[in-house]
């Protein structure tokens, strides 16, 4: 009965994972890069590399292996700490209004300020609380660098769990594997781009990898008492991301298919105990720093289920959120989404409703970046890992997130399949049945890319059990595998045509890559977080400080909403230190589009680091609607601390407009000497991949 169970649910599992693999390849939604044969060509290629280098680990000795672990683990946390030190950056959204509520807190004795943010979303007050009291411990040891404390602190996290599931990889299919595991993370961009990003996807992390560690230490030598462990990390867990209960149903189901009903029971009770009572600590602990819930103001989780049921891809949406608000208590909260809900489902019905899901589905899973370059954008730095990491040259890392999403995929899969050979309920069925389980959720929740952040690595953990079985199907298995007599021969021809594409590919890329000259910005400022609108008018003229100390030649000014017709505009830049115009024109109306930068043509070589103002005012005879500029509501810090905003002279505290000053180029994405660097060590990587493949056990 269990094994057709499994059956069952590995083929639905195939199907789904199977449909997102080939959206993955063919047209994955919110993706820059989408090259199909790109994409594939080079999955297949890494994915034949990767066996290579198991082939070449597997001729190690113990005291090899290690190293080789030593040398990935280094190479892992001087990229992190590079980038830490490196790019400084915040993050938009939820993220933003929490990090100003935490600065708040500081000064404000640790105390809640009464933000209705929180009192709409007490989901995210543990989050507060937990980046509150990394501030007060920096200050505390002299560091108020608030980006390095997150970025570490992140770092933390991310570490936590990726050693967590290293060593369970390690104990369950071997060092080989794990290896090969750890490769897989160093090469997964989102991981990096996520490094400033202090919210709830990345501090549930470490939880859902520990809580993982101890079932597997359960499953191992059945003691119970392990399940008040992962009692304590589901309580504590849940409240800096709820979607972390997902696991829990989860394990209660793999329970059932490894332990008698009566195990499964007490285990299950243990942890719901254990829940309940650590979650009763909860609301002492929030109301000790100030926070106290209003009914009135707090959203239900129906809200949730609501906005996922609006087109076209039920993501966040304004609109909902001021419907909501609307309503006076969480009753009638609660009454109204229940409403909208049933009118959505009877209004859709059966083909629209599928089209939404199916829409949800891939805007959720088919996006290898995660979204990190939205959500990670505003930096006091720009280096050269940002233009690649964030900027105009972020093709790269697009293409490297889309190609590893789909091995991701790939390898999954084939742990799929590996159940109907081995027919075994191991961790791997468990993570599978988490994975449905979130898909299942973001069906009916809100989706967002960002949001399977969380399950990131234990897709990759279960990647791990599909590259075994891979391994099984192709190699020998003796001391030291080389390729079976009876796959050899296809194997090696299709490995040799598929590396001979890769290399035509890449030298073919030499032209649009390293030769033709592209428009790329090389950022000083990059102000993009503007969502509220700033008039300009004949009532309001608003004007915006930067600091600038290399070349620039373009300004760019956010136009939320592009003004009346008839209206003009001037706009003046100046340098501040040598109180010089550098700048200065009216503009038609025609020349703004809405949601677009509006861009200024200067050619300005500051001396030093030079402060400079851009000032846009309205002409005599204005009328009708506005120039609306963007901007974002202020949460107790600045995005950019080297500039301020004026209204009419008066400066707005910790607020700036949208926009961005660069140097623009025609250049190569990438110089030709580098590019030909890339060329030879990827043929060299290529040409022993293949002369491993060809060893034999003579």
């Amino acid at each position: 009965m269990k094994k057709n169970l499994g059956f069952v649910f590995y083929g639905v599992f195939i199907f789904i994972f199977g449909y997102l693999l080939v959206r993955s390849i063919i047209n994955p939604l919110n993706v820059d890069y989408s090259n199909f044969f790109i994409l594939l060509l080079f999955s297949i290629t890494i994915l034949f590399i990767m066996l290579a280098f198991f082939q070449l680990f597997s001729r190690l000795n113990r005291r090899s292996d290690i190293l080789v672990t030593a040398i990935l683990i280094i190479t892992l946390v001087s990229i992190q700490v590079y980038l830490m030190f490196a790019l400084q950056m915040d993050a938009f959204a939820d993220s933003f209004g929490i990090k100003g509520q935490a600065v708040q807190m500081l000064q404000n004795g640790g105390m809640f300020t009464g933000d209705s943010y929180f009192l709409v979303y007490p989901n995210n007050v543990l989050t507060t609380i937990i980046r509150y009291g990394l501030y007060n411990f920096g200050a505390g040891i002299g560091i108020t660098n608030t980006y390095l404390l997150e970025c570490g602190f992140v770092i933390l996290c991310m570490n936590i769990t990726f050693f967590t599931l290293f060593y369970i990889i390690r104990k369950e299919v071997g060092i080989k594997y794990s290896n090969i595991y750890l490769l897989i993370i160093l090469f997964c961009v989102p991981f990096y781009g996520y490094l400033s990003y202090f919210y709830s996807d990345t501090l549930v992390l470490p939880f859902a990898a520990l809580i993982l560690l101890f079932y597997y230490f359960y499953t191992k030598n059945n003691k119970w008492f392990y399940f008040i462990i992962i009692g304590v990390l589901f309580a504590i867990g849940y409240h800096i991301k709820p979607n972390l209960i997902i696991m829990l149903p989860a394990i209660i189901i793999h329970l059932c298919f490894i332990r008698n009903w009566r195990k499964t029971l007490l285990n299950s009770a243990i942890i719901l105990i254990v829940f309940a009572g650590v979650n009763t600590l909860y609301n002492p602990l929030t109301e000790r720093y100030g926070f106290e819930r209003d009914n009135s103001l707090e959203f239900p989780q129906s809200h949730w289920v609501m906005m996922g049921l609006k087109g076209p891809a039920g993501r966040y949406n304004s609109s909902e959120f001021l419907y909501t608000k609307q309503f006076d208590t969480k009753e009638k909260k609660q009454e109204a989404n229940k409403k909208i809900i049933k009118e959505r489902i009877t209004s859709y019905g059966p083909v629209k409703l599928l089209k939404l899901y199916n829409m949800k589905m891939l805007s959720t899973w088919t996006d290898g970046t995660r979204a990190y370059s939205w959500y990670v954008n505003s930096a006091k730095e720009y280096p050269a890992a940002y233009d690649f990491l964030f900027g105009d040259k972020k093709v790269f890392a697009d293409a490297f997130s889309q190609i590893f999403h789909i091995i991701n995929l790939i390898l999954i899969i084939l742990g799929a399949l590996r159940f109907y050979k081995k027919q075994e309920f191991d961790l791997s069925f468990l993570i599978n049945i988490t994975l449905i389980g979130v898909w299942l959720f973001h069906l009916l929740w809100e989706a967002n890319q960002r949001y399977i952040l969380f399950v990131t690595p234990l897709m990759i953990m279960s990647a791990m059990y599909g590259f075994k079985f891979l391994v099984e199907l192709l190699y020998t298995k003796d001391k030291i595998p080389v390729i079976k007599q009876t796959t050899r021969k296809p194997f090696l021809i299709v490995c040799f045509v598929v590396f001979i594409l890769s290399i035509v590919t890449i030298i073919y890329g030499v032209k649009p890559i390293a030769v033709d000259k592209q428009n790329t910005n090389h950022y000083l400022v990059n102000q993009s977080y503007a969502y509220l609108q700033v008039p300009v008018d004949s009532k309001n003229a608003v004007s915006q400080t930067f600091k600038a100390d290399e070349k620039f030649n373009n300004v760019g000014i956010y136009v939320l909403k592009a003004p009346n017709k008839n209206n003009k505009y001037k706009i003046r830049i100046t340098n501040k230190d040598e109180n010089k115009i550098i700048s200065e024109k009216v503009y038609s109306s025609s020349s703004f589009k809405s949601g677009k930068y509006f861009p200024i043509e200067v050619n300005e070589k500051p001396k030093n680091n030079t402060e400079y103002s851009i000032q846009i005012l309205a002409t005599n005879g204005n009328k009708g609607e506005a120039l609306m500029l963007g901007k974002y509501q202020q949460k107790g810090f600045d995005l950019y601390s080297d500039g301020a905003m004026y209204i009419n002279g008066k400066n707005q505290v910790n607020e700036d407009i949208g926009f961005v000053v660069s140097e623009n180029t025609k250049s190569p994405l990438i110089p030709w000497y580098s590019y030909s660097l890339i060329i030879i060590i990827f043929v060299g990587v290529l040409s022993l991949s293949f002369l491993t493949f060809k060893q034999r056990n003579d």
